[in-house]
């Protein structure tokens, strides 16, 4: 055991921490300082210490009228933050075969704080198939998935959706690396994306469409529109209501 280890069977002030969250979690009222201490056998500066830790922390709110303590919906939010990143692949999943099926797009879905991404594409009349790639934080629409040399020669339109006007507006949105070549061996990458929200408004993931091609019709007239929308579905699914005008995936261009 390392010298920086409590010993065997010492109780931290982490454990003590928790401790008191744990008592808090069970009292309907709230606990004052001398209740906490007595149920779990702790001195008042201890206790008075943690809870001001913990109030700081926001695991914690102190009622200003009776002083006691009561738990906060802060470790709920943190559970629902984890279950929301270890689902959010199986939320996207359904609407994006569903996508790929009916359109025969390729699409993916990004999760920037896990460094991954998913990609999703046709791969029969009802089947689709799926590879996760690690470490990339975005793929196409962002200047990082290819380096400067490559971007100039593997050219490159990034169209990267903020807000619901930026649909309306892609012709302005989008980003160009490398020049657009002419001939019949012209090919570009074409990719846009659109934010996930988690059921608080925080933007979780993105959710994008990608394709190859020798211009940029099919995301300024098509997959700006239907990345956005589903997106939005997306987002619904992990409880995202937020109103506003939104476009419809069967709008086209024109």
């Amino acid at each position: 055991m390392s010298s920086g280890e409590p010993a065997k069977g010492t109780t931290t002030s982490v454990d003590k921490a928790l401790q008191i969250c744990e008592v808090l979690s069970g009292s309907r009222t709230g606990l004052g300082v001398l209740e906490v201490g007595r149920l779990l056998r702790l001195p008042r500066p201890t206790v008075h210490r943690l809870l001001s830790v913990l109030k700081r922390r926001g695991f914690v709110r102190q009622d200003e009228d009776t002083s006691r303590y009561h738990l906060t919906l802060k470790v709920l939010d943190l559970g629902f933050r984890l279950l929301g990143r270890s689902e959010l692949r199986l939320h996207a999943y359904p609407v994006l075969r569903e996508y790929v099926l009916r359109s025969g797009a390729r699409s993916f879905i990004a999760v920037p704080s896990a460094g991954e991404v998913t990609y999703i594409w046709t791969a029969g009349p009802d089947e689709v198939a799926m590879h996760t790639a690690y470490g990339k934080e975005m793929p196409g629409h962002c200047e990082m998935y290819f380096d400067a040399t490559q971007a100039a020669t593997r050219r490159l339109s990034c169209l990267r959706l903020v807000k619901p006007d930026d649909v309306r507006r892609s012709t302005e949105v989008v980003r160009r690396l490398g020049s657009l070549a002419t001939g019949t061996d012209a090919c570009r990458l074409i990719c846009t994306c659109a934010p996930v929200h988690d059921y608080t408004g925080r933007e979780v993931a993105r959710v994008g469409l990608f394709a190859h091609g020798s211009d940029e019709k099919p995301i300024l007239s098509e997959y700006n529109h239907d990345a956005w929308e589903l997106a939005r579905l997306v987002s619904m699914r992990l409880g995202y209501l937020a109103a506003g005008p939104m476009v419809s995936a069967g709008a086209a261009a024109g």
